[in-house]
């Protein structure tokens, strides 16, 4: 039913966005449509499986709401990783004119610090612990500064939400650490992490400026009227090419038909040429 994902923003200038994202946060740039639309992308995720290297894809658009979107925090958002000492990574942000806004917090399943783009908008920066990386392929462990990254969604309930996404919409479950994390896959492209609410994440169902987009690979209307029979929620009447519909907690999720605003077959074109950097599963 989906073939591939992406994160999507909406900033308030797209040049700046591609300079920011390419620049200090070492991205790559995969397309660029005018000032419509453009697409950046990490490496594999630590999270992905080893038959998918899926990573996060990160879709960029100029804000046309006019509502002050750009940057604001909501239920969805996105997360990069690293193998880097921590310290090291945060240092180099400072030094590339990155915004850190959090002190380095150290848990069990690795090291984080908080920071923003420049339209305000908060990510995080995951360090991975030497024992998560204990009987991995050395060549699999990119030396990049960003190494790899994921989309993420805050949920109220784990178990209704992995059932929303791995049953209502087919994506295949990844990993599940007890009621702590989850990771599912969208095709060859995204690896979407479902996490708790807690009392430093957003709240679910928070409208802000990152939305998930999927891409379907059949036709919209088919894929609408069997999700509707599932009972997920339709936000907007479909078009040719596209249509909203949210999850249980209300985030919203646009479903794309492939290569509609320039997105699906110039990517997978863009994906055949690139040998990007694999990360540890």
């Amino acid at each position: 039913m989906f073939s591939q994902g992406n994160a999507t923003m909406d900033v308030s200038n797209l040049d700046e966005a591609i300079r920011f994202y390419t620049g200090p946060l070492g991205m790559t740039l995969t397309n660029r449509f005018g000032n419509r639309w453009a697409t950046v992308e990490t490496g594999p995720s630590y999270w992905t499986t080893n038959e998918v290297r899926a990573g996060l894809v990160l879709g960029l658009r100029p804000s046309t709401q006019g509502d002050g979107s750009p940057g604001k925090a909501g239920g969805v958002g996105f997360g990069l990783e690293s193998y880097q000492p921590i310290g090291d990574i945060a240092a180099s942000f400072t030094a590339r004119g990155v915004r850190v806004t959090s002190e380095i917090i150290r848990f069990e399943a690795g090291n984080t610090f908080a920071f923003e783009d420049g339209d305000g908008f908060p990510s995080y920066m995951h360090e991975f612990p030497p024992e998560m990386l204990e009987g991995a392929n050395p060549d699999s462990i990119s030396t990049a500064l960003v190494a790899g990254g994921h989309a993420i969604v805050y949920v109220t309930d784990m178990d209704a939400a992995i059932r929303f996404y791995t049953e209502t919409l087919g994506l295949p479950l990844t990993n599940r650490f007890e009621n702590h994390f989850a990771t599912v896959e969208v095709g060859r492209s995204l690896v979407l992490g479902i996490h708790p609410r807690t009392p430093r994440t957003p709240v679910p169902g928070t409208k802000g400026s990152v939305t998930l987009g999927l891409v379907v690979d059949e036709p919209i209307d088919k894929v609408l009227s069997r999700l509707t029979q599932r009972g997920v929620r339709v936000l907007t009447a479909p078009s040719d090419t596209s249509a909203e519909i949210e999850d249980l907690d209300g985030n919203v999720i646009t479903l794309w038909e492939p290569n509609a605003n320039g997105y699906g077959e110039p990517r997978r074109a863009l994906a055949a040429s690139a040998n990007p950097p694999r990360s540890a599963t």
